[in-house]
């Protein structure tokens, strides 16, 4: 045998060698399957899609009852459903737990674990703050606080008025968590300051503020809703970026107060402190029942009646 012919065969033998050790190709991941399903809605659609997979607790029926009620509480906020079509799509991920985040070009994307269970549907609070986020506009990163704190305030209030979670619950679980914005040392206000507790719960306690006061200054014949609504109706919806200054100036003029300027200046711009033990005594809020005899149990009781807006 030449040594060509032998140079050829060693190269022969390694290269079999190195196929037979080199690893096998990764196997190709099988599809999403993908279960579709229109909604309709007052005054919208939902176009949900869930991702399959076999065995999980929560099936396919139980997360649409999931979004639809959820939807149910989001339209009567709003009156009616903030966009005309959204899309919903929901991912099934290890363990329990959901995540969800609102895009402005009317998707809602959840994380919903996989081993959740149907009743924790029943209870949840995600996909209800997710929807509230698309009948508000997108504001500058620095008040992302009004936009999250809309949806943490708002929530659990449009829940109780369509009957999904109970009013007594509602008020003693804001008041547990509403200390979690208040301002610390070295705050300077919610616009500058970026902390999980004041963009959700600081931002929560503007809204329930300005909600509270447009009700008082009003007779009770002005709500915050009256601003989120005239806000959606002027166009303002997630689709859309609004400056500050004009979603201020379209609440006002809808209420008929500066309620939402005023309280802008005084969370916004400099470090605040909020009297949440008298506020809470003022509206009967207190850790055994709620007390209709408190000065503010009116504006309290509207708050989460089912026609916001309306003396109790």
């Amino acid at each position: 045998m030449s040594c060509a012919r032998l140079a050829v065969s060693a190269i022969a033998a390694l290269a079999v060698i190195a196929a037979i050790a080199a690893p096998a190709p990764p196997a190709r991941a099988a599809p999403t399957q993908l279960t579709r399903k229109t909604l309709p809605v007052n005054g919208g659609t939902i176009e949900l899609s869930v991702e399959q997979v076999s065995g999980a607790p929560s099936s396919p029926a139980d997360i649409e009852r999931w979004v639809r009620r959820a939807a149910v509480a989001v339209a009567a906020l709003y009156g009616g459903f903030p966009m005309r079509r959204v899309r919903v799509m929901v991912w099934r991920t290890p363990g329990r737990g959901i995540h969800g985040t609102a895009f402005g070009s009317g998707l809602v994307r959840v994380r919903l674990g996989v081993e959740t269970p149907p009743g924790r549907l029943d209870s949840d609070w995600v996909m209800t703050h997710e929807l509230i986020h698309l009948g508000f506009p997108d504001l500058d990163e620095r008040h992302i606080w009004m936009e999250e704190g809309l949806s943490t305030y708002f929530e659990p209030i449009a829940r109780a008025r369509v009957g999904q979670v109970p009013v007594e619950q509602v008020w003693r679980e804001m008041f547990r968590d509403l200390p979690q914005g208040l301002q610390r040392a070295g705050d300077a206000g919610l616009d500058r300051t970026p902390t999980w507790g004041a963009t959700y719960w600081g931002g929560a306690l503007f809204w329930l503020l300005a909600d509270v006061q447009i009700r008082e200054r009003t007779g009770n014949r002005r709500s915050a809703d009256d601003a989120l609504r005239a806000i959606l109706a002027a166009g303002g919806d997630q689709s859309r970026h609004w400056p500050i200054e004009q979603v201020l100036a379209v609440g006002d003029r809808a209420t008929g107060t500066d309620v939402l300027a005023g309280l802008y200046r005084r969370l916004a711009l400099r470090r605040f402190e909020v009297d949440l033990r008298g506020l809470a005594a003022r509206l009967g809020v207190t850790a055994a029942r709620l007390d209709d005899r408190a000065p503010l149990a009116a504006i309290r009781r509207s708050i989460t009646a089912p026609e916001p807006g309306r003396a109790r």
